[in-house]
């Protein structure tokens, strides 16, 4: 947990350095990091109605640094999250847990059309366990890297799409335990899994009221070699609510499907339910807290 809140510090302190110009001097460079913490405390003590004291916390960092002269571009993002709650005296459990980096450049062929390569990385921090203690996912287990080429169209600020006929899909799963489950859609003890296929990125960004931004994302991956019409997707949409300088709102709601990820149904008295399916994975959540912005340049 310290070198999680020490590597967004780091990261804070990198960014913050960076808009700290000693002298007026022309760039093609322009940077924006944004950090956050947010959190929700409840008790009660003799409290009729009933209640169970609770304490919840979650840690955002999403920072970008882009790059653009003549016909080229170059776009990089980082974005990080980790949270944890905790009712009355159980272990703290993980609510929020993302590691998202991504890297695109591209030549302009054409007004808003530009000839592009994504690399895509995604993973987690810590570790996740079920109910009765047996590893769910872990750093890099799984982890996924995405490289695609294709045409990146962005015609304003607020939208762009990138559509990749030649994509690579590496799956990792740096787990034994996993690993001899085949999990996330490895063979049976490998650690490693690649798919080629076609794939999809959708961003839009608005700011619809002054002090509230919607942001939204949609990713989506055809297997050409294995099951092509089952599509995975990956899709997220954020509505983020400035209240003052220091303070903010926000609300995420994020769904992914995979048909490479079976997942057991349970029964109410914790029995499986059935073989493990693919099933649509969502997470929701509202959280208020302080925000600072590190450089927006």
């Amino acid at each position: 947990m310290k070198k999680i809140i020490l590597a967004t510090a780091f990261l804070g302190a990198v960014f913050s350095s960076l808009g700290q110009d000693t002298e007026e001097t022309p760039t093609d460079w322009t940077f924006k990091a944004v950090g956050g913490l947010n959190g929700t405390h409840a008790s009660f003590k003799n409290w009729n109605a009933g209640g169970q004291n609770t304490i919840s916390w979650i840690a955002l960092f999403d920072a970008q640094a882009n790059w653009k002269k003549d016909k080229y571009r170059w776009e990089n993002g980082l974005n990080l999250a980790y949270g944890q709650n905790r009712i009355l005296r159980n272990p703290w459990a993980k609510t929020d847990d993302v590691i998202a980096l991504f890297s695109k450049f591209g030549y302009n062929i054409y007004k808003p059309l530009d000839l592009a390569l994504l690399v895509d990385y995604k993973s987690q921090f810590d570790l996740s366990t079920a109910a009765d203690g047996n590893i769910l996912s872990k750093f890099m287990a799984p982890g996924y890297l995405t490289i695609a080429l294709g045409l990146d169209y962005h015609p304003n600020d607020k939208f762009q799409v990138l559509v990749s006929p030649l994509t690579a899909k590496m799956t990792f799963v740096n787990d034994f335990t996993l690993s001899q489950a085949g999990a996330f859609g490895v063979e049976v003890g490998e650690v490693f899994r690649a798919e080629y296929g076609a794939f999809i990125k959708m961003l839009y960004t608005d700011k619809i009221m002054h002090n509230v931004t919607f942001k939204g994302r949609l990713e989506m991956f055809s297997n050409y070699l294995n099951n092509p019409q089952n599509i995975d997707i990956n899709a997220e949409v954020l509505f983020d609510f400035k209240i003052n300088k220091w303070l903010s709102a926000s609300w995420s709601s994020t769904v992914i499907y995979d048909d490479d990820i079976k997942i057991q149904q349970l029964n109410d008295d914790g029995s499986n339910l059935g073989t493990p399916v693919a099933l649509a994975q969502i997470k929701n959540i509202l959280s208020l807290g302080i925000r600072y912005t590190f450089v927006d340049k």
